[in-house]
């Protein structure tokens, strides 16, 4: 069944193929601004009898595809994929019952599949009750059979995840990940991307594995599965040390965003890992109706006693924190407080030391001058109910002298000529390179408007995934007329659209709406204390 409808800039239209016999609505496909001649060249519909398209009663058409989805939905037949998208050309179904007289023999379906089409078929020993039962948790410990079942869910998950409508996402991502080797040698390593891919990865259309599977069983689950299943996008990846032995599971500290979790094996048929308190594993774990289950690989590291190993899993985590906020802020309310508060703090610090929010000079000159804003902070800065700098409260509490970090930067923007440090109250400081030039475009777009060297820094700035929206935003305030003469000027050059500063943001830089303060406070006195041995 072809549906079209007329557009400004061609015809939309969609192909539903409908196996009336068998499977139902089993595959689907559209397109945009196209003429008739291209959809009659589509080889989606090579091998048309009859030569020709033939008109055919709006409400047979209608009926046809929406009856094709129930009756595949009725046998549990996977819908094709995206085909909510190219179902909007059609008007939406009221609430009549689907007429199922055309479909199958004898009210059941007759499929007639190739060995290529087996895998449209749901698993023949799939259990509905698992995703339609309530989920029972105990008052003082989960039932086995509940771990096992929330096991059962995930396995059931990840089988729908390895559909062949998932495999060109698959394979990219993969190597996007790993490049051209198939898998690394690390099985651990392939299990924790596999659990990624299933849990957190978005797809070519945009969602994720989790939202299809939503969508796929939605009339057959009840509420609390769904909500358990939703709750999976969140993965709390970290290093975690053991606290105490529980029942099929350990009391446990993310060291990374530094909370404590109640975490359980599924596998109830194995043994727990021989780990106690005190002990330290790598791993992955998902909210579970208030405790959580591990997801993907799971690696031990024993202490067995050692004060060096700890000492130097407390350094680990330490770095980790410093190396990813995402990670060390994630599922910490005041840890996150604690960090923004600490990088608007070092705002106000910068502008009385500086007299501004941004500095300019050679790579060299930046340099200096954020060891020199640095060297204020920790040893000249003294606060105000102590007394003390951060460095002798560091050797009052430590009994070591304090040691500064060195500030590794690019060897690029060292050479610079033309470089910036920037201080922003919500992800704090910045290094840019030709970001004096980037100003001048927009205070005087007369004289670089048209030269190639304005326009490769502004796109290169607008397009880089490192460099966030404060330079814009900081533009727009200062220059609003030009600012929008310089974007217009580009959005014509380049082929984009932007009506305003925020429409231009939500284009090239969405991540800057969800942003995280790149200061981590480590709450944690002895993470804190390992970050600077």
């Amino acid at each position: 069944v072809l549906v079209a409808r007329s557009a400004p800039t061609g015809i939309v239209y969609s192909v539903f193929l409908v196996d009336v016999l068998g499977v139902g609505l089993k595959d689907v496909m559209g397109d945009y601004g196209v003429s008739e001649n291209h959809i009659r060249e589509h080889k989606f519909l090579k091998g048309l009898q009859g030569g020709d398209l033939v008109a055919c009663d709006h409400d047979l058409a209608f009926n046809l595809i929406h009856d094709g989805l129930a009756w595949a939905r009725k046998w549990k037949f996977k819908p094709p994929k995206d085909y909510k998208v190219w179902m909007r050309l059609l008007e939406p179904r009221k609430n009549e019952e689907p007429d199922f007289s055309g479909f199958g023999r004898n009210g059941k379906p007759l499929p007639m599949l190739s060995e290529d089409d087996l895998d449209i078929i749901m698993d023949a020993d799939f259990d509905s009750s698992m995703l339609r039962d309530p989920i029972v948790m105990g008052n003082k410990e989960i039932p086995q059979n509940t771990l096992a079942r929330l096991g059962d869910i995930k396995g059931t998950l990840i089988n729908f995840s390895r559909g062949p409508e998932f495999k060109e996402d698959f394979e990219m991502a993969r190597k996007s990940r790993f490049g051209k080797k198939k898998k690394p040698k690390d099985k651990g390593e392939w299990i924790n991307f596999q659990d990624w891919f299933i849990l957190e990865s978005e797809l070519m259309s945009g969602e994720t594995i989790i939202d299809r599977f939503l969508e796929t069983y939605q009339d057959e689950m009840s509420r609390d599965v769904r909500e358990l299943i939703k709750g999976w996008k969140q993965v709390i990846e970290g290093l975690f040390e053991i606290k105490d032995r529980l029942k099929n599971g350990y009391l446990v500290k993310n060291l990374i965003n530094e909370r404590v979790y109640e975490a359980f094996a599924t596998n109830i048929s194995e043994p727990l890992i021989d780990l106690f308190k005190g002990d330290f594993f790598i791993g992955r774990i998902v909210s579970a109706r208030g405790v959580h289950i591990f997801s993907g690989a799971f690696s031990p590291i024993p202490l067995d006693g050692n004060d060096r190993v700890r000492n130097k899993m407390y350094q680990v985590a330490a770095r980790m924190q410093m190396e990813n906020p995402a990670k060390a802020l994630a599922d910490n309310p005041e840890k996150l407080q604690k960090s923004r508060e600490a990088v608007r703090k070092m705002y106000a610090d910068f502008i009385s030391y500086f007299g501004k929010d941004e500095v300019f000079g050679t790579g060299k000159e930046i340099r200096q001058c954020h060891e020199d804003f640095f060297d204020h902070q920790v040893f000249k800065m003294q606060d105000p109910e102590t007394g003390l700098t951060k460095a002798e409260e560091f050797e009052k509490r430590t009994g070591r002298h304090f040691k500064p970090l060195k500030l590794e930067l690019p060897q690029k923007l060292l050479r610079s000529k033309d470089a910036a440090m920037l201080c922003d109250p919500v992800e704090s400081l910045t290094f840019l390179e030709e970001y004096r030039l980037f100003v001048e475009v927009f205070d005087n777009p007369e004289m670089h408007l048209g030269m190639a060297y304005a326009e490769d820094v502004v796109m290169s700035y607008l397009e880089s995934d490192t460099i966030s929206d404060v330079p814009f935003r900081r533009a727009a305030k200062r220059y609003p007329e030009n600012f929008k003469t310089v974007i217009d000027y580009y959005a014509q050059q380049e082929g984009f659209t932007a009506d305003d500063l925020e429409d231009l943001m939500q284009a090239f830089k969405p991540e800057s709406y969800d942003k995280l303060p790149s200061i981590v406070v480590v709450l944690d006195e002895e993470i804190a204390n390992a970050r600077l041995l």
